[in-house]
């Protein structure tokens, strides 16, 4: 019965530290939104977002405020895909009515926009990028995909050496195109993925029993020996080995996934879009209803695969929704911190809560990051706990990878007596540990 009982009320507490928040944001339109993208690190708060009549949608404050910085683009252009590179460079990719897709380029914020490539009877599906060269994957034409690749930072895009032979009839979908790494995969109508290491070698990935693989996206670990991701079309599969092979999860909601984002800094967590529904997953990775848009549907939701904290979820009547984090841990800035740091508890004494705030700092910036494996801006695994004046570990409150910035945590002392107590940051190579009194 004890254990029943604990079993319950630690179901209770996890269910209510991966509750999350999302809140509605302000474009400023009413056209379709299509695609969200932001910058990697050291990039935060910067978001991009395209949709038809040429709209693109630039925030430099975590979305608070979208300035509308089409100027150049026609307004008879849909725009269904963007990729931004830094803050200046972003590229945008569409189609006017007379069947011709375009590639635009900004190296400026969006205040002037270039046309770098156009192609006719072909459609534009999404960017990739391995470490500075970029791809765009389109339908395939003559029996071959489109595969094209810049070396100049978007200038010039080339097809030589990209050859993919068309099997059948196969096509695929926008935005169903992924990069990490070297890594790029793309999802098709055809019971299976493309995959390719640096941009040549296709590989054709089944994802039986899935026929069309709507969207496909994958997480940064830190290690290479497995890569999670999920795809979907009306129900999610998961493959924990590159793509490799892929398993069935528990999908809820009706009608076809629209998007697919992995969480900036918990491994693991997943959403995916349907209609006006954004669902996540649960440690069971049974999916579940988290947020219900008041009004539109969505067409895309995106996430930076290098940590930054910004996901955000687009629909089809100019509506914006921002995931504001976890419940229980909350992201105060992502502004990079220069060093590791745990602060005092506030308040202190307390009763019968305090907070606890401490910083994540771009590992490649300070020689406290040493020997924690990955890439600036990919993570940390941190953990942080509250033991007793024995020495007693009472309890966790924090075990996850987080991305660098500012973060505060509660914790709640109602079922602890009065006395002094001990909290200890791990985080990479940083351990520090501080006294707090609970006073009742």
């Amino acid at each position: 019965m004890k254990r029943i009982l604990f079993t319950s009320i630690l179901t209770l507490l996890l269910n209510n530290f991966i509750s999350a928040q999302w809140i509605e944001q302000q474009s400023g339109v009413t056209s379709q939104l299509n695609a969200v993208s932001s910058p990697a690190p050291p990039v935060f708060n910067q978001g991009w977002i395209c949709g038809n009549n040429g709209v693109v949608l630039r925030t430099t404050n975590n979305g608070n405020n979208w300035a509308n910085v089409s100027s150049g683009i026609p307004v008879n252009i849909d725009l269904f895909s963007i990729r931004a590179v830094n803050s200046q460079m972003v590229f945008t990719s569409g189609k006017n009515p007379s069947g011709t897709s375009f590639i635009f380029r900004t190296t400026n914020s969006g205040l002037n926009w270039s046309v770098v490539h156009t192609q006719t009877n072909i459609t534009n599906y999404g960017f990739a990028e391995i470490y500075g060269t970029y791809y765009l994957i389109a339908s395939p034409l003559n029996s071959r995909w489109q595969i094209w690749r810049s070396t100049n930072s978007g200038v010039s895009w080339d097809s030589a050496g990209l050859y993919l032979p068309q099997s059948g009839s196969e096509t695929g979908f926008i935005n169903s195109v992924y990069s990490l790494e070297e890594k790029i995969w793309f999802g098709t109508n055809n019971s299976r993925i493309y995959r390719s290491f640096w941009g040549g070698n296709w590989q054709a990935l089944s994802t039986v029993p899935l026929v069309n693989s709507r969207s496909v996206v994958f997480q940064y670990l830190l290690t290479e020996a497995v890569g999670s991701g999920i795809c979907g079309d009306i129900n999610i599969i998961k493959s924990t080995n590159l793509g490799s092979n892929w398993l069935p999860l528990n999908t809820a909601g009706n009608g076809f996934v629209s998007g697919t984002a992995c969480h900036p800094g918990l491994i693991g967590k997943f959403w995916y879009t349907k209609n006006q529904f954004i669902y996540t997953n649960s440690a069971s990775d049974t999916f579940a209803l988290q947020y219900t848009a008041p009004a539109g549907n969505y067409t895309h939701i995106g996430a930076n695969y290098l940590g930054s904290a910004a996901v955000w979820a687009v629909r089809d009547n100019g509506g914006i929704s921002k995931y504001t984090g976890e419940i229980g841990i909350q992201t105060i800035s992502t502004e990079i911190p220069e060093l590791f740091s745990l602060s005092q508890n506030y308040p202190n004494p307390f009763n019968p809560s305090t907070i606890i705030r401490f910083q994540i700092p771009l590992l490649s910036t300070t020689p406290l990051g040493r020997g924690v494996s990955g890439e600036a801006g990919r993570g940390v695994f941190t953990l942080l706990k509250v033991y007793d004046i024995l020495g007693n570990d009472i309890t966790t409150l924090l075990n996850q990878q987080l991305s660098p910035g500012t973060y505060s945590i509660d914790w709640d002392g109602s079922n602890y007596p009065s006395g002094l107590y001990f909290y200890t940051l791990r985080s990479g190579d940083y351990t520090e540990t501080k006294k707090m009194i609970l006073l009742k």
